[in-house]
């Protein structure tokens, strides 16, 4: 696996985001709470952020557990 690199990140419109590994693990979960009526691009969004968050535990080698939520834990439109 390639490491990560800064310049390239930055050339691309990405930066750094520190983050414990709870919160990022919050992240990569709270994309299964979106509503089912969301529109496209906030699924592919959130689909983005969530696994770019399992990436960042996986490589810094961080045990992940996905959690899926109940139908009423998850968020209304």
């Amino acid at each position: 696996m390639n490491p990560t690199n800064p310049e390239d990140e930055l050339a691309q419109g990405r930066m750094a985001l520190w983050l414990t590994p709870d919160d990022i693990a919050f992240l990569s979960n709270e994309w299964r709470k979106i509503p089912d009526n969301v529109d496209d691009e906030t699924k592919e969004r959130w689909a983005r952020i969530a696994f770019r968050a399992a990436s960042a535990l996986h490589k810094a080698g961080v045990t992940y557990e996905p959690e899926f939520p109940k139908e009423d834990q998850k968020y209304r439109r």
